[in-house]
């Protein structure tokens, strides 16, 4: 069997915000792949860290008051968003989708990643925002990880999307692993969903499946909660589909989800109509997920397929632990 692609669609309008020490590393390590297809934009109150990230863009925070040193506390993070709030809203103004990424638990992050969200909810309704968030390691303390609580429970609220990646399962699952080499299998993860999300306007059809673009994501995805983003590859289009729903830093349960978009990226003839039944079984039928959506690909040189899902409204028993334990340290 065979699909012919259809015509070009316009490019989606994509970009990508770190905020604080973490978001900043993660625009760099995105920024260092060649990556061309969305606008990246690093935030901080470190002049010296500012300095030193890769980025398209570069927007020093609360400099008259910091004086480019490091946030401190919630408060002052939010006090430097707000000084430059609306020069990165100028920014994103033409942008679909909006990516935050952001470690929480100190002042920068934290409180710049909730004040950020806030006014992208006000000023920019119409587009799509997904927050990235990291968890502290537990070991470093209740501050932080109470800051971490509230900057969780407020970029839920805010945002229509929210992936979170716990510190402690990347120790706890990669603990012979040294933990730069983890970061960089976390790193490498965060690229392959965002590079995922700038392919969503070019996909072809696939066989038994409704196909996918932004428009459709976008619908999914409004105001859905707790999401999960994930990639994997195979031998196999059954062994990459099974590895992207394994979360590596959390416990996301697919089971009664609100749907799912997928990109498979193959070579065309690697696809098998039994290998996308496979798929759909899973989704719909084992996972009682009511709308699936999936798109191809094409990649003549590919050799091995590679997958990336996107789940809308998960569950998650860390997240509801961790968010029940606010005030309790």
């Amino acid at each position: 069997m065979s699909w012919r692609r259809g015509e070009p669609a316009s490019q989606l309008k994509l970009a990508v915000v770190g905020i604080g020490g973490a978001g900043c590393n993660m625009i760099t390590n995105i920024k260092r792949t060649g990556f061309a297809d969305a606008k990246l934009i690093a935030v901080n109150t470190d002049a010296a860290s500012l300095s030193a990230t890769k980025a398209d863009h570069k927007v020093l925070a609360g400099e008259s008051f910091l004086g480019g040193r490091s946030a401190r506390t919630i408060e002052n993070g939010k006090k430097a968003m707000e000084a430059v709030k609306e020069n990165l809203i100028s920014m994103l103004s033409d942008r679909e989708l909006i990516v935050l990424l952001a470690g929480l638990g100190g002042g920068a992050g934290t409180g710049g990643i909730v004040t950020l969200a806030e006014t992208i909810k006000e000023s920019l309704p119409n587009a799509l925002t997904i927050s990235y968030v990291v968890i502290p390691f537990s070991s470093e303390g209740e501050v932080r990880m109470n800051n971490a609580k509230y900057g969780l429970s407020e970029i839920i609220d805010l945002s229509d999307v929210t992936w979170v990646a716990f510190n402690d399962v990347l120790k706890r699952k990669f603990t012979n692993v040294p933990l730069t080499r983890a970061y960089k299998m976390m790193d490498d993860r965060l690229f392959n969903v965002i590079r995922g999300l700038a392919s969503l306007q070019n996909l072809s059809p696939l066989p038994g499946m409704q196909n996918v673009d932004f428009a459709v994501m976008k619908e999914l995805a409004k105001g859905s909660g707790l999401g999960y983003a994930g990639f994997g590859e195979g031998r196999t289009v059954r062994e990459a589909f099974e590895s992207s729903l394994v979360d590596p830093f959390g416990d996301a349960n697919h089971k009664g989800a609100k749907g799912v978009v997928g990109i498979l990226e193959s070579a065309e003839t690697t696809v098998s109509v039994e290998g996308m039944t496979y798929v759909q079984d899973v989704l719909t039928t084992n996972l009682s997920i009511p709308e699936v959506y999936f798109g191809l690909k094409p990649s003549i040189e590919m050799t091995t397929p590679k997958v990336t899902v996107y789940t809308f409204g998960v569950k998650s028993k860390m997240v509801e632990e961790f968010l029940s334990s606010m005030g309790g340290g």
